[in-house]
């Protein structure tokens, strides 16, 4: 077990904005994004590659040095879910409890705006300027786009069923939302600027439930875990035709989902009945688990560090570190109360570790000391 080190700070939010929820009838869904153009990493690889095939790890990497470098005490109770902007800058938590979404200055670890209204918010996802945040209630649910900068609620999109999960495209330009419904689950595709919805139908059996999305890093598959009577199911959705190519059936439940950067591997945290906790390893091309890590503990989330090497674990009051080449638990790093979920920084080395209590914990990874290497004689 490593030992967590640095000062933890507690913070008083003062001039705190407060904006009210506006209402889904307004005709503004969101205004224009900037479009980022790229081109997919799957069109890349080939070229970067040269047809070379990678030789597997047989070590597993060095875990990183986790050290708490700032905490935000408990201001809203529980953390649902955790966003980070693309530039780092920014989070975005999401408190259920409270109807509250705050935005969160990552350099000072303080809230700068607390957004109100917002019913019983509980994922989050954000993309340039904006949050989208998905929002329940006994008669409907929405997603809802927040200005980040101004911390105003722009608009809402309300839907009938049940919503279960976000993502959105690299582009900024799509947002797709997990949704269960009486007669079954689907997946919402809104085009961002203009608000419209399709839907991509996945078959399942009655009673299914979707637990979560994500998408690859070139955007063109969509992941979605579903819950079903028989156990786990992970479908597999192309973007750009879509409709689900493949669904992967797993023995016990699935919970969160991470897709490594390469698009080839799915991590899936679940749990067996002999083995208890697991995370489920998922071969993309062949639609199959090939492996399922027995974690001894109860994983609820994972997230993958910014190159893939990593995947960070929320096993109860702990973060446990995976190298995602060999499956094999490198460290496990107690952090404090019971956490709710976890987000990696896209720009500088660190995580942000969410709890139960509502405290946001800033932990920086710093590379693990390099291990001595044999003189090799010449000859």
């Amino acid at each position: 077990m490593a030992n967590t080190t640095g000062v933890t700070e507690g913070s008083n939010v003062t001039g705190v904005a407060v904006a009210e929820r506006v209402a889904a009838e307004r005709s503004l869904w969101l205004s224009a994004l900037p479009s980022i153009r790229r081109a997919p990493i799957g069109d890349l690889l080939p070229q970067l590659l040269g047809g070379a095939e990678l030789e597997p790890l047989t070590e597993p990497i060095a875990a990183p040095v986790m050290t708490v470098a700032r905490t935000l005490a408990a201001g809203h109770g529980p953390v649902s879910d955790i966003a980070v902007s693309p530039d780092g800058r920014h989070l975005v938590t999401a408190h259920y409890g409270a109807d509250v979404v705050c935005v969160i200055d990552t350099a000072t670890l303080s809230v700068t705006a607390t957004i109100d209204g917002i019913s019983e918010p509980y994922a989050a996802v954000i993309v340039g300027d904006r949050a989208y945040v998905s929002a329940a209630s006994n008669a409907e649910d929405a997603v809802v786009a927040v200005d980040t900068r101004t911390a105003t609620p722009l608009a809402a999109k309300t839907f009938d069923m049940t919503l279960s999960g976000l993502a959105v495209s690299p582009a900024g330009d799509v947002l797709y939302v997990g949704r269960t419904g009486e007669d079954g689950v689907d997946i919402a595709v809104i085009d961002i600027e203009s608000g419209s919805v399709t839907d991509v139908a996945i078959p399942a059996a009655p009673g299914a439930s979707i637990e979560t999305v994500r998408l690859n890093a070139d955007g063109t598959r969509l992941f979605a875990a579903l819950s079903t009577p028989m156990g786990g199911m992970l479908a597999i959705i192309d973007t750009r035709a879509r409709a689900v190519k493949a669904a992967v059936s797993i023995d016990g439940s699935i919970g969160d989902i991470a897709v490594v950067p390469n698009g080839r591997t799915v991590f899936a945290t679940g749990w067996d009945i002999e083995l208890g906790g697991v995370i489920h390893v998922i071969d993309v091309a062949g639609a199959r688990v090939t492996d399922t890590i027995d974690m001894g503990g109860v994983p609820t989330q994972l997230v993958l560090s910014r190159g893939g090497a990593c995947a960070y674990i929320v096993d109860r009051d702990e973060i446990a570190v995976m190298c995602t080449a060999t499956t094999e638990i490198v460290d496990s790093v107690a952090i404090g109360p019971q956490l709710s979920c976890l987000a990696v920084d896209p720009v500088r080395n660190r995580l942000y570790a969410a709890d139960y209590a509502g405290a946001i914990t800033a932990v920086r990874l710093d590379p693990a000391a390099p291990q001595p290497q044999l003189a090799v004689a010449a000859s």
